[in-house]
């Protein structure tokens, strides 16, 4: 069972769409605790209606003492094996607690988190804070190698499993509550599986109803994101963890308060330059080098009680970032977040969409600064082929059969470089911003797919053992026929999140032959309720064990009772419901 706490303090407007999402979870085995904080507009009324209708939800009364004290009340009073929080104004997606909960139960880890997306006036958008930490699924993972975690600092896109959260307790009487405890279970936390699936949606409240989070320039704003980021900082018992924390902090929730100095009084500058001295009198010198040179100039002015010229720097910033984003961009609080204080590139070469032309494929080039005569396609592999290709005016068109060799294909991986016009080194082609993949089957046995990995676009010739020849709809199922040698009892699962199984189901094994039925009534119940208006639809992977089943060269997207089969762009058999 699952524990939800929610505390409610004056959300009426809201707090009906949030339970609504609540109660129409796929994860059924639910056990929601509502902590009514002294509401004055209804919502404690709203609450108990809930708890009237579902049996699944409860609500306990209590006199305003904050949003620390509603959860430390409700966590107190959870009886679940696993542990969540979600705030009263917020919205999950409905399978939200089921993709975190069957990670937990996979992997055993001590929590799973997953992916924000921000919910502005009733539309989705990906949450910046998020982009980096939950850009792939990676499952049982030790934060220690995976530091970058640690810039997730929200409590409410988490399950936490109830035997390792213990006795832990969020701060009461203060804002950011989150950081003092989120933090230090990271350092304490053995493994943690990331979802890049969102899991929350996080609502941006309009103008004059400014969140927490929203009133970044009030001064007790700033005292408790100090305080908080210090309680985190000091409760971290590994010291290289604790430096590194200390580090992000420079960049993330510290960057925020000092970007609002040009729009605040004397008296907030003031306490600022007091805290942040403080701050970074313990903070090792070495971690102001690893930021960029221009917030390490920031602070180091800071350190340093200049605050004029932090203002005057941090002025410069924002009006590059206005510069760059168009007229009236990057006007009031705030500079445009981290992208703001970037130091200028080195010219460089990135793919900037990958796609097929027919049958030849297609890589566009942001050579803008550094012409290119050629692309060039190293394989990894012994004899190390290579494959020399023009590239003119901004792009490539490869026709496959280069890579094949004179046996025919073989399975592998190609890297792409660049080589400049003149006078240059060839150098790896990057694509550090995500771009589609599209993969596609060069003869009927061979798949070509362009990846990404390690910031590097790559081609990988794969010629697949076992792949799906058709998929369908028959009767009250969905059939799909493979071809490949399976052991019997194998299963085929359908995965939200990589590495995730919804459902899973027997593969009957007829020789080289296999076949799969899923019912369509399987489907209609785990498709679930949207959370909110224009959210995606429901989509799962195919995968055999924990290998994703490619979709064979005769697959064509096709209408199978309540849901399209087709495939993703990396080639696996996809299973999407109809909107």
């Amino acid at each position: 069972m699952l524990t939800v706490v929610v505390p409610v303090h004056n959300v009426a407007r809201w707090l009906d769409i949030c339970l609504e999402s609540l109660a129409a979870q796929t994860h059924r085995d639910l056990d929601v605790v509502l902590v009514d904080d002294g509401s004055t507009d209804g919502s404690g009324a709203l609450a108990d209606a809930w708890a009237a209708r579902d049996p699944r939800f409860r609500v306990v009364h209590q006199a305003n003492a904050g949003l620390g004290a509603a959860r430390n009340a409700g966590a107190a009073l959870a009886t679940g094996d696993y542990l969540a929080f979600v705030d009263a104004d917020d919205v999950l997606p409905p399978y939200a607690f089921e993709v975190l909960v069957n990670a937990l139960e996979q992997t055993g880890s001590d929590f799973a988190s997953g992916n924000v997306a921000l919910l502005t006036d009733g539309e989705l958008s990906p949450s910046p804070l998020h982009r980096g930490t939950h850009r792939q699924t990676r499952l049982s993972v030790d934060p220690r190698e995976h530091r970058y975690l640690v810039y997730d600092r929200l409590a409410c896109n988490k399950v936490w499993r109830r035997s390792f959260w213990g006795d832990t307790r969020f701060p009461e009487g203060v804002l950011y509550e989150d950081i003092p405890v989120t933090v230090p279970l990271y350092g304490r936390a053995r493994r943690v599986d990331v979802i890049d699936l969102p899991v929350y949606y996080w609502r941006q409240r309009p103008a004059g109803d400014a969140s927490i989070s929203q009133r970044m320039a009030e001064q007790r704003n700033l005292d408790d994101r100090f305080a908080a980021v210090v309680s985190a900082r000091r409760s971290l018992a590994d010291p290289d963890f604790a430096n590194w924390y200390a580090e992000t902090a420079l960049q993330s929730d510290l960057r925020l308060v000092l970007e609002v100095l040009p729009d605040v009084d004397d008296a907030y500058r003031s306490r600022f330059l007091k805290l942040a001295s403080a701050f970074l009198s313990d903070v090792d010198a070495s971690a102001l080098d690893r930021l960029r040179s221009r917030l390490a100039a920031a602070w180091r002015l800071t350190r340093d009680g200049d605050v004029d010229g932090v203002v005057e720097l941090v002025r410069a910033v924002r009006a590059g970032a206005a510069a760059g984003a168009g007229a009236g961009a990057g006007a009031g609080v705030g500079v445009g977040g981290m992208a703001a204080w970037r130091d200028p590139a080195e010219p460089a070469v990135r793919a900037t969409a990958v796609s097929w032309a027919g049958n030849r494929l297609r890589i566009d080039l942001a050579d803008e600064r550094l012409p290119l005569a050629l692309l060039w396609l190293r394989e990894a592999a012994p004899g190390n082929r290579v494959v020399a290709q023009p590239a003119a005016r901004g792009a490539c068109l490869l026709r496959p059969t280069r890579l094949r060799g004179r046996e025919g294909w073989r399975p592998g991986e190609w890297t792409v470089n660049v080589a400049p016009a003149r006078d240059g080194a060839r150098a790896l082609l990057r694509a550090t911003e995500p771009i589609s993949l599209p993969s596609r089957w060069v003869d009927a046995e061979t798949l070509l797919a362009p990846v990404v990995r390690g910031g590097v676009l790559r081609l990988v010739v794969d010629r697949p053992d076992v792949f799906v020849v058709e998929a369908g709809a028959d009767s009250d199922d969905l059939y799909v026929d493979g071809f490949g040698e399976l052991a019997p009892g194998t299963l085929l699962r359908l995965e939200r999140a990589a590495g995730v199984p919804s459902l899973a189901y027997p593969v009957v094994v007829a020789g080289p032959k296999w076949m799969v039925r899923v019912p369509f009534a399987d489907l209609v119940t785990a498709i679930g309720r949207p959370g909110v208006p224009g959210e995606p639809p429901a989509t799962w992977r195919a995968a055999i064990g924990t290998t994703p089943l490619l979709a064979g060269p005769r697959v064509v997207p096709a209408e199978a009772g309540p849901v399209v089969v087709d495939a993703d762009p990396r080639g696996v058999l996809r299973v999407t419901a109809l909107n």
